[in-house]
């Protein structure tokens, strides 16, 4: 995520503070907090960020939905409400402003990375850049597959991915270095890979069996990470490990 420029437009210190941790913990660069949409708008104009996490509820004279309307219509910055508002009133005016996508606060990090990895990806498509090529199709290269980030392909190899899990309706490739979204439901990234190495063991998680360290009664360990076990695919799993 280097490289990326985001400022965050709160007007609550303390889940300004929430979030700015796990930006940075994502590996994006925060440009700044401000707490107002006048403040906002001049940062914007001087530092250009790649996006704008926006609060819809600011105070002042210029609330979060006008602000939103301004970056809409001189094409600023693509951006994502932030609310804790869910009135129809709000949700209506927000509307009109075409934000990328909406985050509930308080933002969990897994999902604030996939909001921001899918606004990225779909505001670079407005720009024409090329999207993600078909999971089959990036299948077709040895044992690797090429994953979009923003303006570039990767190459991700199989022996690297230590879990996919579910995201909403998409995947999330979890890697030692990195996370990687796939614009592919767990179901077909399931069928694509490869049975000796993958299995699904929860409804929202297909892991390496490779790098599997240990297996506890109701979680997979992999490295520090805990996978849980869901209870009809338990059994299978133990079928599938070898012991004394």
């Amino acid at each position: 995520m280097a490289g990326i420029k985001i400022l965050l437009v709160e007007d609550d210190w303390i889940i300004a503070k929430e979030i700015t941790l796990s930006l940075n913990d994502l590996g994006f660069e925060v440009l700044g907090q401000c707490d107002n949409g006048e403040e906002a708008l001049q940062l914007i104009h001087q530092q250009k960020p790649d996006l704008v996490l926006l609060d819809i509820g600011l105070a002042g004279e210029m609330n979060g939905i006008e602000l939103g309307k301004q970056l809409r219509e001189k094409q600023l910055a693509p951006f994502i409400f932030l609310t804790a508002l869910a009135d129809a009133a709000t949700i209506e005016k927000a509307k009109l402003t075409e934000p990328y996508a909406y985050l509930v606060k308080p933002v969990t990090a897994d999902t604030l990375y996939a909001t921001i990895e899918l606004t990225l990806h779909n505001a670079a498509q407005k720009k024409d850049v090329q999207p993600t090529p078909p999971l089959k199709e990036a299948l077709g290269i040895g044992d690797s597959i090429f994953v979009k980030t923003r303006n570039r392909m990767e190459k991700v190899w199989l022996k690297d991915i230590l879990w996919v899990e579910a995201s909403d309706i998409y995947a999330l490739i979890c890697t030692a270095t990195g996370k990687y979204l796939l614009n592919n439901s767990l179901k077909t990234v399931e069928e694509k890979f490869p049975d000796a190495s993958f299995m699904r063991v929860h409804r929202s998680y297909l892991v390496n069996m490779d790098k599997v360290e240990a297996i506890e009664e109701d979680d997979i360990l992999i490295g520090a990470a805990r996978i849980p076990v869901g209870k009809t695919y338990r059994d299978k799993l133990m079928k599938r490990i070898s012991f004394l």
